[in-house]
């Protein structure tokens, strides 16, 4: 996975210099080097690939398969006047967390366990862009990441029809969540800025893993479904993910353009 979305990421840096060397000889509309950084908003959606660790070392030591699922949202984004590489952002996401576990029960028996939680985060992430250039410029960034759980469910699936599947709203089963987490979210990635005659509209292709700080356990009053969701009195356990997120967006401010005719508008 880590070697796809590192070839992504260098296609598309090679695009972008591709673009660059086609604006230089004439072929399309050349970005401006003084326009300025604007606040921007828009949209935001990707892959998340997420799993729970275990304080228990019987049950972290069980393989988990990562609960693949897509995330998207909206953002917004505001340049430092005082310091143009650096800006904040408000990120607001749709991402489902949890884990899927497949194995034999009973030697005889396949189940597939999975904890599907279903989230709504709200991020302030702090992004530093490092180059000056206009179209194609590299950047890392940290955020902090409050999540609230509002649904989900916890199932148990037998592929092979031995038993009936089951499946149990996440808020009846034993596998209860926590209301909300916290995370901190550490990422880089890529923008890439398509240049208009009276604004640009940045392109960004970033990677980030999402490392929650809080025990996401919580009552186990409800039904038994997933053993690998009981709770226990002296134990914890806590969300890790990995995402990869594509967003899109427009300026909250266009530039002024001049007409030979009729002056600016």
């Amino acid at each position: 996975m880590l070697k796809r979305i590192a070839a992504i990421i260098v296609l598309l840096m090679a695009f972008g210099l591709n673009a660059e060397a086609a604006w230089d000889y004439g072929f399309g509309y050349k970005p401006r080097s003084s326009r300025k950084n604007v606040p921007v908003i828009g949209v935001k959606g990707g892959f998340t690939f997420y799993e729970m660790r275990f304080s228990d070392n019987y049950y972290d030591g069980l393989k988990m398969d990562k609960l693949n699922s897509p995330g998207f949202g909206l953002f917004a984004e505001f340049p430092f006047e005082d310091f143009p590489k650096m800006s904040i952002g408000v990120d607001i996401l749709m991402i489902e967390r949890g884990m899927s576990k497949s194995f034999n029960f009973r030697e005889t028996i396949s189940e597939i366990d999975r904890i599907d939680a279903k989230y709504i985060d709200l991020r302030i992430p702090v992004t530093y862009y490092f180059l000056d250039t206009y179209a194609i410029n590299p950047y890392v960034f940290v955020a902090a990441d409050v999540a609230f759980c509002f649904g989900g469910q916890v199932s148990k699936e037998f592929p092979n029809g031995e038993l009936p599947n089951v499946s149990v709203d996440i808020s009846k089963s034993d596998a209860v969540m926590s209301p909300f987490d916290l995370s901190a979210v550490f990422g880089a990635g890529l923008r890439y800025k398509i240049s208009f005659k009276r604004f640009t509209m940045p392109i960004k292709l970033e990677a980030d893993y999402n490392l929650g700080l809080l025990n996401t356990l919580s009552s186990t009053n409800g039904i038994p479904i997933d053993v690998y969701a009981y709770t226990f009195e002296k134990e914890t356990r806590k969300n890790r993910g990995f995402e990869i997120m594509l967003s899109i967006g427009i300026p909250l401010k266009f530039e002024k353009h001049f007409d030979p005719c009729s002056g600016w508008n």
